[in-house]
């Protein structure tokens, strides 16, 4: 692919969305073509998907074939374009994200690694990592309240909901542990220092990258 790829990835809480924000105004004050693009994004799934993924009665690998058709609609209408054009992509969350989240919830990860397999690698997969209570104190200072599978529905007979939250959580960070290795997932500490956080995405980023120049002519 003549673009570039570049993959946020990482919990609910962990600040992908607005890490890759500030990511994106800073390539393109660089001079990049930049084309954000988020999970859940998609023109055809969008909705769909804000709708469902708060019933508890729909099933875990129907809602990972959600996610796999807006991952397609994705690819298909803005990433492979921009790539083929030669520019950056910055994704906010992309291939890692709902694999992690699919085998937490039982589904058989070489099932729904075929399943995603029509997309490509990116050029550049960063894990972004925060202390479970951070993640899960941002959750509810912008939410009213927990979806379900944010807190590991269903729910434990006696658990208090938020410490099954917790408890959730912090399997998720494993799970992702589990799944990179840190030589080529690079991990970033999102947790206390997002100015920190933000100028080692930019190094890890940097690496990557063409020269704008370049990135330009690559387009015509």
């Amino acid at each position: 692919m003549k673009g570039v790829l570049i993959a946020l990835e990482g919990a609910d809480g962990a600040g992908c969305t607005d890490q890759a924000r500030r990511l994106g105004d800073w390539l393109v004050s660089a001079g990049h073509q930049v084309v954000p693009c988020r999970i859940k994004g998609s023109e055809l799934m969008r909705r769909p998907l804000q709708t469902l993924q708060r019933r508890a009665d729909l099933s875990d690998r129907a809602l990972f074939l959600l996610y796999a058709a807006d991952l397609a609609d994705l690819y298909r209408h803005q990433i492979a374009p921009a790539l083929d054009l030669g520019q950056v992509v910055l994704c906010d969350r992309y291939l890692l994200t709902p694999l992690v989240r699919a085998e937490l919830r039982g589904i058989d990860h070489a099932w729904a690694q075929g399943a995603l397999s029509f997309l490509p690698a990116p050029t550049l997969t960063v894990l972004l990592c925060a202390p479970a209570s951070h993640r899960l104190t941002r959750l509810l200072n912008h939410r009213r309240f927990l979806q379900p599978r944010e807190t590991g529905w269903p729910m434990r007979p006696g658990s208090p909901l938020l410490a099954q939250a917790l408890r959730y959580q912090r399997q998720l960070a494993r799970q992702y542990a589990l799944r990179t290795d840190p030589e080529q997932v690079p991990r970033v500490n999102t947790g206390q220092h997002a100015d920190r956080a933000q100028g080692e995405l930019q190094r890890l980023v940097s690496a990557v990258l063409p020269a704008p120049s370049a990135a330009a002519e690559s387009a015509l």
